[in-house]
């Protein structure tokens, strides 16, 4: 009898367990026909027992919030999603998850019901022009068209091509358009629209075949090794002015201007001859005196050499070669543009005196008469240099023929030479006295002069 009852009770605690159940399950199929399973968790929001509005509310994202950095080459824009229209969806998210939801199987609830969905941008297309259009970069009067490549030298002599400024110009909007579009929906914040390609590119860069080729050309002239002979020293003509007597066309073709050569031949004569110019030189007695009258040292015959050189250099050749010269001094010094060095003979007019110093050594001094100061023959001052010597020789003017063994001039009929028929040297004797303009001296001097002085030797009058 016991055993009945107890079994009666448990049939009716089991009967009631699986009423229970079976209305919860009910409860569950007829809630998750509307709403979320229970414990639903879409991107970390809670959507159970909530149907697909209430989350989609809870979602919402305002446009304004979105804004994006615009970058072009001159300038960067802030683009906000609520100017361009833009809109942010998760509807057809939510409405995929809610559809995979089986009401009668609602019950997975006991396990994962995490959710990650991505949203849905849109934009208005016509507004995002708009806006794009109001940018200044994109206003055709602001666009700069890009530079082609120039040709110039470096700080180490080699020409090298540098690109020109790649400038701003945007010949093809459309691709400005999309290219922003399509980075607003990937939701990309900094947007740099070169990355589009939307830039015209130069006809001409340093990658460019014809301007590579022309590098080279320039190179093999910049290159060469030119030196010029001033006496025993080298010269250099340096790649800046070999460089600068080429002309580039604007389609990078080179040629070799004879005009430039001359130009450059110019220059450089301006800065290395030393014919008639100014002169500061520090006499016998150690002071230091202007020469202004020059008639000596270093000229490059500009003519002649241009052409030299222009063949010089249309053949590439690489040289070192005495140029072309006008006039040539006895020595020279490159860093300093001395020319007339150690060696060299110096009268001292108001003294009466000569010097010959030869490797900077005195060699020889004596009195001298020069030229008569009252008959105004008096010796013009200047630096010169020894023509040639002769000896004997016969000296010949319009009143006078003079026979002489030393013989050696430095200004046209002007020249040292022996004088026998001088009882003396030296003093006051040129004032009133002296030579129709050379240099008398007495013979064993005149003698001694002449075997130590050659052609060439500069002779400073003073």
């Amino acid at each position: 009898m016991l055993e009945n009852k107890v079994s009666r009770v448990i049939y009716i605690v089991l009967l009631s367990l699986f009423g229970t159940v079976i209305l919860i399950y009910e409860f569950g199929v007829l809630v998750s026909h509307k709403y979320y399973y229970p414990g639903t968790r879409i991107n970390g929001f809670q959507a159970g027992f909530k149907d697909i509005d209430t989350v989609e509310n809870e979602m919402h994202e305002n446009p304004a919030d979105y804004s994006y950095n615009v970058k072009f080459r001159d300038d960067t824009y802030i683009l906000n999603g609520y100017d361009i229209g833009l809109t942010i969806s998760y509807r057809d998210e939510l409405e995929r998850i809610k559809e995979e939801q089986n009401p009668f199987l609602w019950f997975n609830t006991l396990f994962s019901n995490e959710y990650k969905i991505n949203k849905s941008l849109k934009y208005d297309e016509m507004l995002l022009r708009e806006v794009i259009d109001s940018f200044d970069s994109m206003d055709p009067k602001n666009m700069i068209k890009p530079e082609n490549a120039t040709i110039e030298l470096n700080d180490e002599g080699v020409v090298v091509a540098v690109d020109g400024d790649p400038g701003t110009l945007i010949e093809d909007k459309e691709t400005v358009y999309e290219f922003v579009g399509k980075a607003v929906l990937a939701e990309k914040t900094d947007i740099d629209v070169e990355e589009s390609g939307c830039y015209s590119i130069a006809e001409y860069t340093s990658e460019t075949d014809k301007v590579k080729r022309c590098v080279d050309n320039c190179n093999k002239v910049a290159g060469l090794d030119i030196r010029y002979l001033y006496g025993t020293e080298e010269v250099p003509l340096e790649p800046f002015q070999l460089f600068g007597t080429i002309i580039i066309s604007d389609t990078y073709d080179t040629i070799i201007s004879k005009n430039r050569v001359r130009s450059i031949l110019e220059g450089f004569s301006r800065l290395h001859d030393t014919y008639d110019k100014l002169r500061r030189f520090k006499n016998h007695d150690r002071e230091m005196i202007t020469i202004d009258n020059s008639h000596y040292g270093w000229m490059l015959d500009i003519e002649a050499e241009t052409d030299v050189l222009y063949t010089d250099l249309i053949r590439h050749k690489s040289v070192t070669r005495a140029p072309e010269f006008i006039e040539t001094g006895y020595t020279y010094d490159c860093k300093t543009g001395d020319d007339i060095g150690g060696t060299y003979a110096e009268v001292n007019v108001e003294k009466q005196i000569m010097y010959f110093y030869k490797n900077g050594s005195l060699v020889l001094y004596t009195d001298v008469v020069t030229g008569c100061v009252s008959a105004r023959h008096s010796t013009p001052h200047g630096i010169y240099s020894i023509a040639y010597k002769q000896t004997p020789a016969v000296l010949r003017g319009e009143d006078y023929e003079s026979k002489v063994t030393y013989w050696m001039p430095f200004n046209g009929g002007i020249g040292f030479h022996d004088a026998t028929w001088r009882g003396r040297f030296g003093g006051e004797i040129y004032q009133y006295s002296g030579s129709h303009g050379c240099v008398n001296m007495p013979y064993m001097k005149a003698q001694e002069l002449f075997s130590e002085i050659e052609a060439g030797v500069p002779v400073i009058v003073y």
